[in-house]
């Protein structure tokens, strides 16, 4: 698939053809890479839809030769996703609604270019992610085919159960048993597989498990066939879930054979199924020790990641059987070029990792070139047609990077420059040379901030529209530049996370911060601060304690306090996040997702982390006047979040037709550069909030 940020597969239906290549110049300026076809009627229309592929389709609005409702209907009845966008002489609201009740995505005038592109990035983008959700849809069935079928080859007995009863099992179960189909044990309760003497243990495991209170995972007992014959198995039971619906999976083991199954678990706990590799858990694995062991003075070695680069083609052109020719060429070929030297992988669908220990730049550039090579030399055939690919190899050092998934990222790094110099490509990709003197003087100046207080605070207000008495301000911080001028968070942030300076950073802000709290609560007043975490002090064991000493020192009441944490940073650190959570509990604090609602199952993380207050992400409330979708986002999460007694912060809010209507939503408060700008002081008036 093409990148849609980039080139442009057109289709226009205007009668001016200078209006037709005026719009196609615009765009080219625009950065777009147009490949455009011009049709005049629905003839050309139905031809053009035959024999190409097309991101997007202009269409003049009074074209008598090709109505809208005319074009979108051939689009439809050709079976193509491709939005259309009606194109008028100047902006008309009642054109607009003839184009959208004709099937038109929206309509632009020709007098307004801007408008044009905007509305054409925004529909690419809406199209890209309609074409990852039919890829990531069709790999979930392609999946749930292949786990099926690998259950059914397994030699391991495996059912899986709901509320106590069968509701699946492989061939290995049945023969084990004496079934002869899987309508023989089907809604049969697993209790009357069990010998009559451990029934009863049986059933107290499995209720104690459903509790989520038994011990372990495992239970050894007698089993019985249909023949009468009791045999000692082994269970393992685990939380699964069939077509959606949650179940238990039992995996079943004689115990005579139990040391050889663990140690065939084992291998294919490591293993990826299609190619034989190692899979993504057990290659990280290895990474930090292999990083570990070049930090204590080892060899290091080379990171590479190789990715394929025209999978998606070779989808569309030969299914999913070509993918999995083309993944399995490329892994035969690492695994004979790499030997026994280093360790291989499936990184991702279509990306490897390898490991070379103890190897040099040039000797990793040199196995890279390899593997490239024969990549590209490779036919396969598949129902008498070709599958050829290529790929893109990143290599990254391991000298140099003390963090695993660094490692990875750099690698990836050089991987897309090889890839965004058209593919087929190696290049090596090294932070020191990278970074050079420009990221050594940067962490150089970051540090000093730090010892030499070359940081400053200022406080967003955030205000209750539930009447709510209390001063809240959510703490950010600020770096003076070099020439006196003001360097706000996120032109520094992320480079000292690069440089793992944010515990230090975050430390900073907590001491300066809670000084600050600690002079305005001895002057009266009734104020609790918001203060961030990054996710490297959500790691940091160091931080609990520092901050309950910090606390006694100035005698500071917990609920003055709440540390909010990024939604995103949660997810990916949930244990440690978890710990923190936990531990800011125990001192009073309070705790807030910041960004919430940009996750996928965003109140699953909530049932993990109770915390007090949502803070709802940008995305939902940048458009809340003219998006009916986001207003109704909004609703149903603000509900959810009352029902389960958490409070909700409108964050990031820059109008007042917003504000009203977070109000109307019954959001608890409210944050944004429309209310204030963060101030060098809290003396924020919260008696003038008014709605």
């Amino acid at each position: 698939m093409p990148d849609l940020d980039n080139r442009l597969r057109l289709i226009i239906a205007d009668e001016s053809l200078n209006d037709a290549e005026t719009l196609i110049s615009v765009l080219r300026n625009a950065g777009h890479a147009v490949r455009a076809t011009r049709v005049e009627d629905d003839e050309d229309l139905t031809e053009a839809l035959a024999n190409g592929q097309y991101d997007l389709m202009l269409s003049a609005i009074d074209l008598e030769a090709l109505p809208l409702q005319r074009a979108r209907a051939l689009i439809i009845q050709a079976g193509r996703d491709l939005p259309l966008l009606a194109l008028a002489a100047s902006d008309d609201a009642r054109l607009r609604r003839d184009a959208l009740t004709a099937g038109a995505a929206d309509l632009v005038s020709k007098d307004d270019m801007i408008h044009l592109q905007q509305v054409i990035k925004r529909e690419l983008a809406h199209l890209r992610d309609r074409r990852r959700l039919r890829r990531l849809e069709t790999a979930l069935r392609e999946s749930e085919k292949r786990c099926y079928t690998l259950l059914d080859s397994s030699r391991d007995a495996i059912a899986y159960v709901h509320e106590g009863m069968h509701i699946y099992a492989n061939q290995a179960y049945l023969e084990r048993f004496g079934f002869e189909a899987m309508d023989d044990v089907e809604g049969l309760p697993l209790l009357d597989l069990a010998a009559p003497d451990d029934q009863g243990r049986l059933k107290d495991f499995l209720r104690a498990y459903q509790k989520g209170s038994a011990e372990g995972d495992q239970l050894e007992l007698q089993m019985a066939s249909t023949e009468g014959d009791t045999f000692p198995v082994i269970m393992t039971f685990s939380e699964a879930s069939i077509e959606g619906e949650p179940c238990t999976q039992i995996l079943m083991r004689d115990t005579s054979d139990a040391r050889q199954l663990e140690a065939q678990l084992e291998d294919l706990s490591k293993q990826d199924t299609l190619t034989g590799l190692y899979n993504r858990a057990y290659f990280m694995e290895q990474l930090q020790g292999l990083i570990k062991a070049a930090v204590d003075g080892g060899d290091g070695g080379g990171l590479l990641l190789v990715q394929l680069d025209n999978l998606d083609t070779v989808s569309r052109n030969l299914g999913i059987t070509g993918v999995d020719l083309a993944v399995s060429a490329i892994a035969r070929i690492i695994r004979e070029e790499l030997g026994d030297d280093g360790i291989a992988a499936r990184f991702g669908d279509e990306v490897f990792g390898i490991l070379a220990p103890g190897m040099s730049a040039h000797d990793a550039i040199a196995l890279a070139e390899a593997i490239r090579q024969r990549l590209e030399d490779h036919i396969e055939e598949s129902n008498g047609k070709t599958v050829t690919t290529t790929c893109s190899i990143g290599i990254t050092p391991l000298g140099e990077i003390s963090d695993p998934q660094a490692a990875v990222d750099c690698a990836h790094k050089g991987c897309e420059e090889a890839r965004s110099k058209g593919g087929n490509q190696v290049h090596l990709y090294s932070p020191a040379e990278q970074a050079g003197a420009e990221g050594a003087n940067l962490r150089r100046r970051l540090e000093e901030a730090l010892e030499n207080d070359g940081y400053f605070l200022v406080y967003q207000p955030v205000a209750s529209l539930q009447g709510d008495p209390t001063e809240h301000y959510e703490v950010r911080v600020r770096l003076h530049g070099p020439e006196g001028e003001t360097i706000a968070a996120k032109e520094f942030i992320p480079q000292a996370e690069e440089f793992e300076l944010m515990p230090a950073l975050d430390r900073w802000i907590i001491t300066r911060a809670t000084s600050a709290l600690a002079e305005r609560i001895k002057a009266g007043k009734n104020t609790v601060l918001f203060v961030k975490l990054s996710g490297q002090t959500l790691a940091d064991e160091k931080f609990l304690p520092f901050l309950k000493q910090r606390l006694e020192e100035l005698q500071l009441d917990g609920r003055t306090l709440v540390f909010q944490v990024n939604e995103p940073v949660a997810v990916t650190q949930l244990t440690q996040a978890k710990a923190v959570f936990r531990g800011l509990k125990q001192l009073k604090c309070g705790f807030s997702l910041d960004h919430f609602g940009s996750g996928l199952n965003t109140f699953q993380l909530v049932r993990h982390l109770p915390a007090d207050f949502l803070k709802i992400d940008a995305t939902l409330t940048h458009d809340l006047m003219t998006n009916e979708e986001s207003r109704e986002s909004v609703r149903q999460l603000i509900e959810s979040a009352h029902e389960t007694r958490r409070k909700v912060i409108g964050g990031y809010l820059e109008d007042a037709s917003s504000l009203a209507v977070l109000w109307q939503l019954g959001a608890d408060y409210v944050q944004g550069y429309f209310l204030s700008e963060p101030l060098t002081s809290m003396n924020y008036d919260f008696s003038g909030m008014v709605i």
